[in-house]
C-alpha cells in the first residue's frame, strides 16, 4: 500500500481498514497533540474533554510518532487495529497506557533503543567498519527476537526491516566521517563502498512505510549518481537526486513514495520559493492522490502567516500558572510581542510598548507578551519584578505558534484582528513612528 494518510475524524465514518487511535489527554499542557509520520505532521486539537481521534489510512502497517509538550512516544500500529492511548499531560512517558492488540509492540518501542557505533569508528577501513555495524544490528535484533513478539501482528518482520534501515544510515555518511576522523581530505571510497550501498535499495512498496527505508533510499540517489554527487548545495543537490530517483528506480510506487518524500523534505526545511524544478519533477512523476495532498498541505503550510490567514493559536500560562489561549482575546485587537529575557533589542523595545499600553489603555487592543525563553525560571524572574506591562505569558522554546509564523529573531511583532485574523505577520516595532498611528487607525479600536 502507498504512504498513510492522517485525518482528524469526529464525525467521518471508519472502515474495517482504517486503524483508528483515541486519544485522552488528562490535564493537557497543550492544545493539540501531534502525530509525524511519512514526513507529514498532523495536529490533532484535543476537545473540551481532552480527547482526539486519529485515523491512518491507505497503509498496510506506520511506526509514527505523538508529541505533546514536549515529549514523544513512538507508536505503531496495522490496518484494521483499533486502539485508545491515555497520559497525562505533564508526563507523557510515564504515565500512558496503550490499550490494544500493538501494546507490547509499543512497549518494545519505548523500552527498548538501538544502540549507534561510537563516532571514532568511522577511522576504520570501510570493510571493518561495516562488519562492526552490522553485529551493532544483529544484535538488535537478536533483543528484538527475545522480546517475544513474533504473534504482534506483522511487527517482528517489520522491526527487523526499520533495525536494517537505521543501520545502514550510518553507511551514507561513511566517506565524509572517514576524513573527517582521519585527517584525510584525500579519501574516496572505492567501488566496494557503493556496492554496498546500492544492496540496500530493494525496491519493495511494503519497505517503504518505512520512515528509514525513505531516508536511506533517498540519500542512495545522490551517492549512486556519479554526475550529481558532488554537488553540495541543498537545491541543486535535491534536484539532482529527484532526477536520479526518477531514471534508475524501476517500481512505480517506490518510485513516486521517494520522489514524495525528497520532494518534501525540501518543502518543509526551506519553503517554496524559485522551486520550478523540484515541482516540474514531482508532478510529472508523483501521481497518487494520498501523496500528492500531503504535498499540497505542505505547500499550504508555508502559508498559514499570511495576512487574512487566521493565527495560529497558542496555550501558554501566566506567571500565576493560569493558562491563556488565543481564543480569550477574540472581540479585541491583538498586538503580540515575542520576546526573552536575555535578548537586549527585545528589552530596548520595552519603554516604547509600555507608552504603547498607555495611549491605548481604554482602546479594544491588548497587548500580549509572548516569552521564548527557554529558562522559564529567568522569565517568572522579571515578570515578578513588576516592570513589564499587558499580558505576560510563558509560550517556550519550539512552540507550534512560533513554528507557525516561522519565527527565527526576535524581537518580533505581530498584529492580530478581533477574530484572531492576522493583519500583520511581521508588524512595526513599538518604537517605530507608524505603528502608534496604525493602531490609531484600526476600524473600531476606540468605541
Amino acid at each position: 500500500m502507498l504512504l498513510a494518510a492522517f485525518i482528524l475524524c469526529c464525525s467521518c465514518s471508519f472502515t474495517s481498514e482504517d486503524a483508528v487511535l483515541s486519544i485522552k489527554v488528562t490535564d493537557p499542557v497543550a492544545e493539540e497533540v501531534v502525530v509525524v509520520c511519512n514526513n507529514d505532521i498532523t495536529v490533532l486539537p484535543l476537545d473540551g474533554d481532552g480527547c482526539a481521534t486519529f485515523v491512518l489510512k491507505g497503509s498496510d502497517m506506520a511506526f509514527f510518532r505523538i508529541f505533546h509538550g514536549q515529549e514523544s512516544l513512538l507508536l505503531y500500529m496495522e490496518e484494521g487495529d483499533n486502539a485508545m492511548l491515555s497520559f497525562e499531560g505533564h508526563n507523557l512517558k510515564r504515565t500512558y497506557v496503550f490499550d490494544g492488540e500493538k501494546a507490547p509492540a509499543v512497549k518494545y518501542l519505548n523500552t527498548v533503543s538501538l544502540v549507534a557505533l561510537p563516532d571514532q569508528d568511522y577511522a576504520l577501513p570501510f570493510d571493518e567498519y561495516k562488519t562492526r555495524l552490522d553485529a551493532k544490528a544483529a544484535d538488535a535484533v537478536k533483543l528484538l527476537k527475545a522480546n517475544g513478539l513474533s504473534s504482534v501482528g506483522d511487527f517482528e518482520e517489520n522491526e527487523a526491516d526499520r533495525i536494517r534501515y537505521s543501520y545502514a544510515a550510518p553507511l551514507i555518511m561513511y566517506p565524509m566521517a572517514h576524513r573527517i576522523m582521519t585527517a584525510n581530505m584525500e579519501y574516496q571510497p572505492d567501488e566496494g563502498y557503493y556496492d554496498v550501498i546500492e544492496s540496500y535499495v530493494v525496491e519493495d512498496e511494503r519497505l517503504a512505510c518505512l520512515d528509514e527505508y525513505r531516508a536511506f533510499v533517498a540519500e542512495a540517489m545522490h551517492v549512486l549518481d556519479p554526475e550529481g554527487r558532488g554537488t553540495t548545495s541543498v537545491y541543486p543537490k535535491t534536484v539532482a537526486q529527484m532526477k536520479y530517483a526518477a531514471d534508475n528506480l524501476s517500481d512505480p510506487a517506490v518510485k513516486e513514495i521517494i520522489l514524495h518524500h525528497i520532494a518534501s523534505a525540501y518543502v518543509d526545511n526551506f519553503g517554496v520559493k524559485d522551486i520550478s524544478e523540484i515541482e516540474n519533477l514531482y508532478h510529472t512523476y508523483v501521481r497518487d492522490t494520498l501523496l500528492t495532498s500531503s504535498f499540497a498541505r505542505k505547500y499550504e503550510r508555508w502559508d498559514l502567516s499570511r495576512p487574512g490567514k487566521i493565527s495560529p493559536g497558542f496555550r501558554s500560562p501566566d506567571v500565576d500558572g493560569k493558562v491563556h489561549t488565543l481564543a480569550d482575546f477574540r472581540g479585541k485587537y491583538v498586538y503580540i510581542d515575542m520576546w526573552a529575557t536575555w535578548c537586549g533589542p527585545c528589552k530596548r523595545e520595552m519603554p516604547y510598548l509600555k507608552a504603547l499600553e498607555e495611549e491605548f489603555k481604554d482602546a479594544e487592543i491588548v497587548f500580549v507578551g509572548l516569552s521564548v525563553d527557554k529558562d522559564k525560571a529567568a522569565w517568572e524572574n522579571m515578570v515578578r519584578q513588576g516592570e513589564l506591562t499587558g499580558v505576560q505569558l510563558y509560550l517556550g522554546t519550539g512552540s507550534r505558534f512560533q513554528e507557525g509564523y516561522r519565527v527565527e529573531a526576535i524581537p518580533r511583532f505581530i498584529l492580530l484582528d478581533k477574530e484572531g485574523v492576522i493583519i500583520s505577520n511581521d508588524m512595526s516595532r513599538p518604537s517605530a513612528k507608524e505603528t502608534a498611528e496604525t493602531l490609531r487607525n484600526l476600524e473600531g479600536i476606540r468605541l
